[in-house]
C-alpha cells in the first residue's frame, strides 16, 4: 500500500457501495460520473487492489472490498463524529468549565446562571470551587478555574475583573427581636447586643472593622467563627447581633432571622466576574459567564421596576 485513502476517498467509496452504481453515486455527490470514477481508480492504485467487480448494469464489492468496508464506515463515522464533537466545543455548546468563588456568592448566584447554561448548552459539564478569597486567585491565576466571581481584589496586572453587583451589608437579628420590625436601623445598635462575627481569614470581617474604625463603634465582638451557617444558628438562638453581605444570607436558615438594613454609613462590597488578562474563556466558559452576567442584569432590572411601582 502505497497511502493510505482520504476521508473523501472513503465516503465516496461508501456511497457507491451503498448504491452498486458510479452514476448513480456521483449523482448523490453532486460530481461528474467520470470524475467519481477517477477518485475510485485512484483509490484502488493506492491500495494495489481492485475494490469494485463492473458490470453493465453495477458493481459489486470484491473481497478487499468487503473487507474494507466497515474499516471505511467506523473511519467516516469517526471523523464526522470527531468533528461534530468539535464543532459543539466551539460553538460553547460542550465541553468542561471550571469556576471558582467565595461559597456565598456561588451559592447565591451560580444555581440559576447553571440552569440558564443547561437549558442552552446541556453537554457542558462545569465543576465549582467555593473557597476563600485567597485561594480563589490563586486558582484563577494557576489555571485550575477558567474564571472567577469573587469580591473585586486590589488592582493587578495580571487579571481582568469587571463589575456584575454590589452586594450591601445588612444586620441579622432574630424575627422576633424588636429590631426586625424597623426597616432601617443605625449602626450604633450593634453596640447595645454581643456581636457574632466572622474570622479574619473571612473577606467580610476585614470590610466590618474597617466600618467600625470609621464610625468609631466599639462592638462587642464575643463570638468570632469560621462559618456562615454557625452564624446564622447563633443569630437564631438569641446569642447575638451579626452583620453580614446580603448574598451570604443564601448560605443560613433565614427561618427564624430577619434582616435589617443599616443607615448612616454604606458598606458593600463589588462582585465580578475575574479571569487572568492573558488568556481568553473557553467557548464554554464564555457561555457561562455571558449568562451569569445577563441574569444579573435582567434581575436587577426586574427590581428597578419593582422599585418604581412602589414609589408611586
Amino acid at each position: 500500500m502505497r497511502r493510505p485513502p482520504s476521508i473523501k476517498q472513503l465516503e465516496a467509496f461508501l456511497v457507491i457501495e451503498a448504491l452498486r452504481n458510479v452514476t448513480s453515486a456521483a449523482t448523490r455527490l453532486h460530481v461528474s460520473q467520470p470524475a467519481l470514477s477517477r477518485t475510485l481508480r485512484l483509490m484502488e492504485e493506492d491500495l494495489d487492489t481492485p475494490l469494485f467487480k463492473r458490470t453493465t448494469r453495477a458493481v459489486e464489492l470484491t473481497a478487499a472490498g468487503t473487507a474494507l468496508l466497515p474499516v471505511a464506515k467506523r473511519l467516516v463515522g469517526e471523523y464526522h463524529e470527531s468533528f461534530d464533537n468539535l464543532g459543539n466545543v466551539l460553538g460553547g455548546q460542550a465541553g468542561r468549565v471550571v469556576v471558582a468563588g467565595l461559597p456565598s456568592v456561588v451559592v447565591a448566584l451560580m444555581p440559576e446562571a447553571l440552569r440558564g447554561l443547561a437549558a442552552t448548552a446541556p453537554n457542558v459539564e462545569v465543576k465549582v470551587l467555593g473557597l476563600v478569597e485567597q485561594q480563589v486567585l490563586a486558582a484563577v491565576r494557576d489555571g485550575v478555574a477558567d474564571f472567577a466571581v469573587v469580591t473585586q481584589p486590589a488592582a493587578a496586572d495580571w487579571f481582568r475583573f469587571e463589575e456584575l453587583l454590589v452586594d450591601e451589608y445588612v444586620l441579622l437579628c432574630r424575627r422576633d427581636d424588636p429590631l426586625a420590625r424597623r426597616k432601617v436601623l443605625p449602626w450604633k445598635a450593634l453596640t447595645t447586643r454581643p456581636f457574632i462575627g466572622l474570622t479574619h481569614a473571612s473577606s467580610v470581617r476585614p470590610t466590618l472593622d474597617r466600618a467600625f474604625i470609621r464610625l468609631g463603634l466599639t462592638v462587642n465582638v464575643r463570638y468570632e467563627i469560621d462559618h456562615l451557617s454557625l452564624i446564622g444558628a447563633m443569630v437564631a438562638a438569641g446569642l447575638g447581633l451579626s452583620v453580614l453581605p446580603r448574598l451570604a444570607l443564601a448560605l443560613i436558615d433565614c427561618s427564624n432571622l430577619a434582616s435589617v438594613a443599616l443607615e448612616g454609613h454604606v458598606v458593600e462590597r463589588v462582585i465580578g466576574s475575574l479571569q487572568r488578562a492573558d488568556t481568553s474563556l473557553s467557548p464554554a466558559a464564555a457561555k457561562l459567564r455571558h449568562t451569569l452576567f445577563e441574569q444579573m442584569h435582567a434581575r436587577q432590572g426586574a427590581k428597578r421596576k419593582k422599585t418604581r411601582r412602589m414609589a408611586r
